[in-house]
């Protein structure tokens, strides 16, 4: 997608110092995030681990990790339509098989945090590397691979975007979000996140 064509997404990059130096903090304090199949409670079908930390759900912040990013919490919410939100890691070596999203009411938007050179999304036929300070916004029905083959993990702010629409349209997409996220998988996240937080990072905040 033109990213040029939603200035929310040049703002929230405009704000990747910041982001940063939230994240960094917390890997400096010694914070880490759990599997993300272990947050679904289904294989994501990656090659290797793929590593995620949830803050939005369903447009609120939703977790205990959310509060050690107030800064990344608030730019994100004020991305119009901001639906979830969550960080990205890829450690050396991950792998994530080409793939399609079933949800064409959301658009996927990842902003390059700490990317290594040799990983990239792979959208269709055009291959875009992870780089710091990078955003990029694609369709998730669109086939779609991504991968770490450098030699640090790349994290990425992975967020979910409700579909630029409007009336019957934007009511109806809204609704339809609010019915897939009763899937046990998302209504059950926070509070698998929350768990995984206490047992990953008991007395280091």
């Amino acid at each position: 997608r033109d990213i040029n064509r939603f200035p929310w997404a040049g703002r929230l990059a405009g704000s990747w110092d910041d982001i940063r130096a939230e994240w960094d903090g917390f890997t400096q304090a010694g914070g880490q995030l759990p599997h993300l199949r272990d947050l679904l409670d289904e294989d994501q079908g990656s090659d290797g681990p793929w590593k995620a930390g949830l803050l939005i759900s369903k447009g609120k912040p939703a977790t205990r990790l959310a509060e050690r990013f107030p800064t990344t919490v608030e730019r994100t919410l004020d991305v119009p339509g901001i639906w979830s939100a969550l960080w990205s890691v890829l450690p050396p070596g991950t792998e994530l098989p080409e793939h399609q999203g079933p949800n064409a009411g959301v658009l996927r938007f990842h902003l390059g945090v700490d990317c290594p050179e040799h990983s990239a999304l792979r959208v269709n036929d055009t291959v875009l590397p992870y780089q710091d300070k990078r955003a990029v916004l694609f369709d998730d029905t669109a086939l779609h691979e991504a991968w770490n083959r450098g030699s640090t993990d790349r994290v990425t702010l992975f967020l979910e975007v409700l579909r630029p629409a409007s009336g019957r349209s934007d009511l109806l997409n809204r609704a339809t979000q609010r019915l897939l996220a009763l899937d046990r998988r998302y209504r059950d996240a926070p509070a698998r996140a929350d768990e995984w937080d206490a047992a990953l990072n008991h007395g280091l905040f």
